[in-house]
């Protein structure tokens, strides 16, 4: 039996919580959940709790805790964020899905030299990433921030872990263990200059292999490895 998973802000110290509005309105009329079917509600911080949907009435739903809160088991102890260039049409949307079901934990759309697209639709993105998260088991959703210039980005990552900047030629990438910072070009590939800008800012070059991937491939791959 499926069992439907939920993440929002809820306390899972109470035994009991009433949801109204959009939520209870998703599970009794989108979902059709009834009395005595059990959901697990995660908090966003990775703990989560087994409940049983009770009373249902038009406008509230009510669960009943089975189970004291624990971790989330599926969650990564280290950190990933992820840096991608922000890619055409739909595919930076597929790259927010996957990196969010191989467990990253941030993400940042980034405007390099050879971004064609400049604008990413935040709350939508937000929302793919929110339901990536149920759908795959996660306790947590990653965040995911307005898009930042490529300076900026690097900037940011060399105060935390270590910065794997993607590109052909460069160490093979095994991942693991580690908080850290990926580093995923755009279409057309990093500018020469910004190659140099990310080696003089002590970024380990690493690749993927011997074959070329697209840059929402590579994202994928480098946040699985990672985790």
């Amino acid at each position: 039996m499926k069992r439907h998973r939920f993440i929002g802000p809820y306390d899972l110290r109470f035994t009991e919580i009433v949801l109204q509005g959009d939520a209870a309105h998703q599970m009794s009329h989108v979902l059709k959940l009834h009395q005595g079917e059990e959901v697990m509600l995660c908090d966003g911080h990775g703990m989560e709790a087994l409940y049983t949907v009770g009373d249902v009435s038009k406008n509230q739903l009510m669960l009943v805790r089975m189970q004291e809160a624990q971790v989330v088991p599926t969650e990564s102890r280290h950190p990933v964020t992820l840096y991608a260039a922000i890619l055409k049409r739909e595919n930076f949307e597929w790259l927010v899905q996957k990196a969010t079901e191989c467990g990253i934990h941030r993400i940042v759309p980034m405007l390099t030299r050879r971004t064609v697209k400049q604008g990413v639709k935040i709350e939508r993105l937000r929302e793919i990433a929110r339901e990536a998260s149920e759908q795959s088991g996660r306790g947590r959703v990653p965040e995911i921030v307005e898009p930042m210039p490529f300076l900026s980005a690097v900037e940011e990552a060399t105060q935390v872990g270590t910065m794997y900047f993607f590109d052909i030629g460069g160490k093979r990438y095994t991942g693991g263990g580690e908080v850290c910072s990926l580093f995923i070009g755009p279409e057309g590939g990093w500018d020469p200059e910004e190659r140099a800008i990310a080696i003089e800012s002590r970024a380990m070059i690493a690749d993927l292999g011997a074959r070329v991937l697209r840059a929402e491939t590579a994202a994928t791959v480098a946040v699985f490895l990672a985790n």
